[in-house]
């Protein structure tokens, strides 16, 4: 897709805040807010900057960005659009392009297909105020003007996606500051530099924010630290499958491949790779599920008392209870695996109230970096709104804390030790990943 394309498809919005975040916003309240009917006259906004978003950065201490900027095919479309066309650059300054190994020699001789994209990532249409982030205790999404190819996530604000409902995937980053520092997706990029421009605004960084390249899948295979947890699920919708082939084939006369398993008799069940890597239908449709996951790493199932992935498998067969149901053509049951992972993946939505006619509540955004991960997300909805009434939303299943600087996740109720989060906030194509030392156990649930 050309960049005038990428630009005209995202022109009409910039900060995307989320239908999560305003939930969020309406779940913490415990009462109606009445306002008084305002007073006096409404006073115009005037604008203080003098200066372009252009002129900022020439005088800025991100010169190599600046050389960037002046080479690009972005800057002459942005200029093209006139006066009225704000947007917001979020610039590395030189210490933190040269750390990249973004120098100037580098610079001249990027490809300018490779240039715009990186310029594209660093830039948001519409004027962002630094204010928006001081008073706010969550994040608050960016979207980039930098759109990949292929992949498209459910609709929010595409009008002309349905029948299907997708928007493009727009890289988003998360921004909040603390202590004066601005955090990008809950990474430290120095103090808070923040200036207004009569089209925009320019946000100087003193670090590069990491542009996620790889899917959560990609990112686990290749560590080497989550061999189980991989595996043990892997295995485990291996038997399932199984199982179910087992409970057709002599009511049919044939024993269903696995893809037709899963498509017309299994598909309710959330099979280990499906929200860790993207779909590809070759077509235009909602691919790619984008969440935050609590990965155990081999050592704590060891902990938990599993020393390989055939223990798991053992511990399954004793306790599963997976079957082909003949009333109803539908698989039904599971395996004890299941109900533990689903706590780290999935938000324990196994435990998530139903409504009678309609089921679960529609899912609620759960993009979370660690800055994000304390007390103040108890009152979260997990799933709320949609088909579902509202009695049927479902609160956040974990409960967060900071002991010692370090963030602790547990269970409400649950016998077992908290699970601390030993490295937060690596960034995928579908969400963060933070690495646990403990099996999330959910209350009343025995292991041995």
């Amino acid at each position: 897709m050309m960049k005038k394309d990428i630009l005209k498809n995202i022109e009409h919005s910039l900060f995307i805040l989320p239908l999560a975040l305003l939930l969020f916003g309406m779940a913490a309240c415990s009462k109606t807010e009445f306002l008084p009917d305002p007073e006096g006259v409404q006073v115009p906004f005037e604008e203080t900057a003098t200066q372009t978003v252009e002129q900022l950065l020439a005088a800025s201490d991100a010169e190599i960005y600046y050389e960037a900027w002046q080479k690009s095919n972005l800057k002459n479309e942005i200029a093209a659009k006139g006066s009225k066309f704000d947007f917001t650059i979020f610039a590395p300054d030189d210490a933190a392009m040269q750390a990249a190994g973004l120098t100037s020699a580098v610079i001249r001789q990027m490809p300018m297909d490779e240039l715009d994209n990186l310029l594209l990532f660093y830039t948001s249409i519409g004027k962002l105020d630094a204010n928006v982030l001081k008073n706010r205790s969550d994040n608050y999404v960016v979207k980039s003007m930098l759109q990949h190819p292929g992949l498209y996530v459910e609709h929010f604000e595409n009008p002309d996606s349905y029948p299907g409902g997708y928007d493009h995937y727009f890289y988003r980053n998360y921004m909040a500051v603390a202590a004066g520092d601005l955090l990008v997706n809950g990474k430290n990029t120095g103090k808070l530099s923040y200036s207004a421009a009569k089209n925009g605004a320019l946000f100087i960084l003193g670090k590069t924010i990491e542009k996620p390249t790889k899917t959560k899948l990609q990112v686990l295979r290749e560590d080497g630290r989550f061999t189980m947890y991989l595996e043990s699920q892997r295995l485990t919708d291996e038997m399932y499958l199984g199982k179910i082939g087992d409970g057709i084939e002599p009511l049919f006369g044939y024993r269903p491949e696995k893809e037709e398993i899963k498509r017309d008799f299994a598909y309710e069940r959330l099979y280990y790779d499906e929200d860790m890597e993207f779909i590809d239908y070759g077509y235009s449709a909602p691919n790619i599920v984008i969440s935050t996951l609590f990965v155990p790493t081999d050592d704590a199932f060891h902990k938990a008392g599993f020393q390989t992935v055939a223990d798991i498998l053992r511990f399954n067969e004793e306790r599963g209870n997976a079957f082909f149901d003949e009333n109803t053509y539908q698989a039904t049951g599971g395996y004890p695996l299941d109900t533990i992972m689903n706590f780290h993946r999935d938000w324990g939505r196994f435990f998530a109230p139903k409504d009678p006619s309609y089921g679960l509540a529609r899912n609620n955004a759960t993009v979370f970096y660690s800055n994000d991960l304390n007390t103040s997300l108890q009152n979260y909805m997990v799933n709320i709104g949609g088909s579902a009434q509202p009695i049927y939303a479902y609160k956040m299943p974990l409960a967060f804390s900071i002991i010692n600087n370090k963030i602790q996740i547990q269970v409400p109720g649950s016998d077992r030790p908290a699970a601390t989060i030993v490295e937060a906030d690596i960034n995928t194509l579908n969400g963060p990943i933070h690495v646990i030392d403990q099996l999330l156990i959910p209350k009343g649930f025995k292991l041995f």
